[in-house]
């Protein structure tokens, strides 16, 4: 069992945050997607933040179902902070070499610890400025259907700023996260860009493998707006590539460098 007070990152461990907000019916799913990775190496930690729904007891059961797990953590906000607010919280506590950030709406391919760390590894060997690996999506709706494929773009530093093309789950050094952290928790749209302009402005790159290997869930309230988008285009029959660029959105504070 390893030291949840160690500051040391250690070796080969994969931290999954989890931050939640009144995400109660999805929760369990993005938990059970971790447990069910076949990375055998990781550490769960779920920041409730501030939940009114019963989204405590869910993610409580869910994480008594955790034995495989190096360990779990919950830490539970008595009010709602914010989405940056939890990542700080939960980075203050992450032990692993490598992290991903879980929407609790959201759930993972059962390999794609596994592969985005074989990835991130071989990409480090030639470039050590890769400090992460994300990929394509699957876009579900809220019973798990097929909606349509979610893409992103090859990495390109200069798009950073105008556009938001990186994904939440990226498979990143928990040194680059802990480095571009505290995020700034007066920010609440758009928190994801913030996150990714930081790290990126850090000096690190990121490289994309272009294939579907998380599920992001399509519903009223998702934070960026993009489910109500997503479920109406597909309602009056829109069809093609989606760029999710167009779809999430910009942080506009500016973003010091080196």
């Amino acid at each position: 069992m390893l030291n949840r007070n160690d500051e040391e990152q250690a070796s080969g461990l994969l931290t999954v945050l989890i931050p939640n907000f009144n995400y109660g019916p999805y929760i369990e799913r993005a938990i059970g997607s971790v447990i069910e990775q076949d990375y055998e190496s990781v550490e769960l930690i779920v920041v409730d933040d501030g939940s009114t729904d019963d989204s405590l007891a869910v993610i409580e059961s869910a994480l008594a179902s955790a034995d495989s797990l190096a360990r779990t953590e919950l830490i539970a906000f008595k009010r709602n902070r914010g989405k940056l607010a939890a990542l700080n919280a939960g980075l203050k506590v992450a032990s692993g070499e490598y992290a991903i950030i879980l929407d609790s709406d959201d759930y993972l391919a059962s390999n794609y610890a596994s592969r985005c760390i074989a990835e991130l590894r071989a990409a480090r060997e030639k470039d050590a400025k890769i400090g992460f690996i994300y990929t394509d999506c699957t876009l579900v709706d809220d019973n798990d259907q097929y909606i349509d494929r979610g893409r992103s773009t090859m990495f390109d530093a200069g798009l950073v700023d105008r556009l938001s093309f990186l994904p939440e789950p990226a498979l990143t050094l928990t040194e680059a996260l802990k480095a571009a952290a505290p995020f700034d928790e007066s920010i609440r749209r758009a928190t994801k860009h913030h996150k990714w302009r930081r790290i990126v402005a850090g000096g690190w790159a990121g490289l994309h493998i272009a294939e579907p290997l998380f599920y992001y869930r399509m519903h009223d309230a998702n934070m960026s707006g993009i489910g109500q988008k997503v479920l109406s285009e597909a309602e009056s029959g829109t069809k093609g590539a989606r760029i999710l660029s167009g779809y999430w959105q910009l942080s506009k504070e500016k973003i010091a460098t080196g």
